[in-house]
């Protein structure tokens, strides 16, 4: 839904990212659990929908999406830099390929720094997965410090379900799957290569 800012003459706006993440840990001996990562590059935390969303401010970069009237496939690239060697434990002990991604444009007031109270606000932006994600970091020699940067690249729901495949095989083995008693299937090897010469004269 289309957000009508005729009437404003200054706005605001961030985008701001919800990850489901069902396999979260903290390190490598911790117990995984559920969790919902939220953040934005909005300059400070800000609560939207009853969820509080932390500010990474520039510190997030989105890569830009085109807007079209109907839905197409895409990606976008997600990229957290700056990130303490102390938290690396928590990417690679997680399970984060293969996580729901939400990705929303909200508008604010720049005097206020409110969210406008207005239909259709916040806008949703990207909807998808995240098919897989980088790590990459970046070491000073003369500071003896290093910084991390993860670049998430994620898939459009769109997208996701052009690449399904969807059916089942027609063997035994893939019917047993569903119906372990039926035995219709079984003759299905044996009759690999066969020719079949249907309204032949005997």
């Amino acid at each position: 839904m289309p957000i009508n800012l005729s009437s404003y003459t200054a706005i605001e706006t961030g985008l701001f990212v919800r990850i489901e993440v069902d396999y979260y840990k903290t390190s490598a001996g911790a117990t995984p659990t559920s969790t919902v990562l939220r953040f934005s590059d909005y300059r400070g935390t800000v609560t939207i929908d009853g969820e509080s969303y932390v500010g990474l401010g520039r510190l997030l970069n989105i890569t830009p999406t085109v807007s079209e009237l109907r839905g197409t496939t895409g990606s976008v690239t997600v990229t957290i830099s700056g990130i303490p060697n102390t938290s690396i434990a928590e990417i690679v002990n997680s399970r984060m390929k293969g996580c729901p991604i939400k990705i929303y444009r909200v508008v604010f007031d720049p005097v206020t720094g409110t969210q406008l109270a207005i239909t259709g606000n916040p806008a949703g932006r990207f909807f998808g997965i995240v098919s897989n994600y980088t790590l990459e970091e970046d070491y000073s020699v003369d500071e003896r410090r290093s910084t991390n940067t993860i670049a998430m690249i994620c898939t459009s729901n769109m997208e996701f379900l052009d690449n399904k495949v969807t059916g089942r095989k027609t063997n035994p083995s893939s019917m047993k799957q569903f119906y372990p008693s039926d035995v219709s299937f079984d003759r299905v090897p044996s009759l690999v290569g066969a020719n079949f010469n249907f309204g032949a004269p005997q």
